[in-house]
């Protein structure tokens, strides 16, 4: 029990230096959120660019790959960041079908995700964008507009992809391109099994947050969505534990930055900071990075009530929906992994997609 322990601890505090990501990836996504922020600090308008950023993260989807084939992939992902928004926003027209159309995108995302083996940030920022959608304030006439912001951002990631890929190719020459993946080489069990868990999880988690009307019970779903993206049972237990943790000490930061009143232009230099600090740790230790993406997702998800929250109330809601989240998202990896309940999604995947009629 006592090696457990220890071997558990120290997966939590290990920091990773053998991986494969070199500093111009955080630097150029995090000039990207600078561009979208600092437009919007100009204009007086920073919680407009807040909404631009979502389309931003389409730039974390760039691949290492050849030139034609990541600027493919970059755009890709920038028209199903801006679907999974508008689904997101429309949904808000019937509430009972939220749950469904969030389930729906996290089913689908998963699903392309694996088949094309896209790897990390994986499925996450698709339903983080549909999830946003269904929680964001707006009137019927600004749906459009909404949209039309996240596709902006989405401009400015393929241009920030574009110089970046420059920079690792043909600059720095720090980065040599790998082939690319070939397609459906998972399966049809990985694929879409292992989605189906995964939307019917993460769409229960929306239902959760409606049903016990919590205050920002779209971290539920967020949260649930990030654990799921385990590799195995123990992964996803580790990274529920290192999440926790992390969210514990970036809510401490979180509460530090948020009560301090920092001009649009001093506020657009302190998210750059958050999501550089984020990309450069990510893939070295899950925990230290939440510290950083605590504050930077809780800004983004307030982007439509920029500076008028109770800074108290957000937070400790976000403590709880995460922990509530995470755990719902263990035991969604429990399913996955878990020979017994899987089958009953085996045999509904069969019938759904009738390969029981296939010779």
């Amino acid at each position: 029990m006592r090696e457990h322990l220890q071997s558990y601890l120290k997966a939590i505090i290990n920091y990773n230096k053998n991986i494969e990501r070199v500093w111009q990836l955080p630097f150029f996504v995090a000039l990207a959120v600078g561009a979208v922020l600092f437009v919007g600090a100009y204009y007086n308008q920073v919680g407009l660019g807040l909404v631009c950023m979502i389309g931003v993260m389409a730039f974390l989807y760039i691949p290492n790959t050849p030139m034609h084939h990541r600027m493919a992939v970059v755009m890709c992902c920038s028209f199903g960041l801006s679907i999974s928004f508008f689904l997101g926003l429309a949904a808000q027209s019937f509430s009972p079908s939220i749950p469904i159309v969030v389930a729906i995108v996290a089913f689908l995302s998963s699903a392309l995700v694996r088949y094309y083996d896209l790897g990390a940030p994986g499925y996450f920022f698709f339903v983080l964008a549909c999830i946003l959608g269904t929680f964001m304030h707006f009137e019927n006439k600004d749906l459009i507009f909404l949209v039309g912001l996240v596709s902006i951002g989405t401009m400015v990631a393929n241009i920030m992809a574009f110089l970046y890929s420059l920079s690792v190719i043909y600059i720095f020459k720090n980065l040599t391109p790998k082939p690319i993946a070939e397609r459906g080489h998972l399966g049809f069990d990985v694929v879409v099994v292992d989605s189906l868990v995964l939307g019917v999880f993460v769409g229960f988690a929306m239902f959760l947050g409606q049903f016990l009307e919590l205050e920002r019970g779209y971290w539920i779903a967020v949260s649930c969505t990030a654990i799921m993206q385990g590799i195995s049972l123990n992964t996803i237990f580790i990274k529920q534990l290192q999440r926790i943790l992390g969210t514990i000490l970036g809510l401490v930061f979180a509460w530090w930055l948020i009560s301090i009143k920092f001009s649009a232009f001093e506020f657009a230099l302190v998210m750059m900071f958050l999501m550089f600090m984020t990309e450069l740790v990510v893939f070295r230790n899950y925990a230290l990075a939440m510290v950083f993406i605590t504050p930077y997702t809780t800004y983004l998800a307030e982007a439509t009530n920029f500076m008028n929250y109770d800074t108290n109330l957000l937070l400790q809601a976000r403590l709880v929906d995460v922990i509530v989240g995470s755990l719902l998202g263990l035991i969604g990896g429990f399913v996955i992994h878990n020979a017994f309940f899987r089958k009953f999604f085996v045999r509904f995947a069969n019938i759904l997609f009738m390969r029981h009629y296939k010779h």
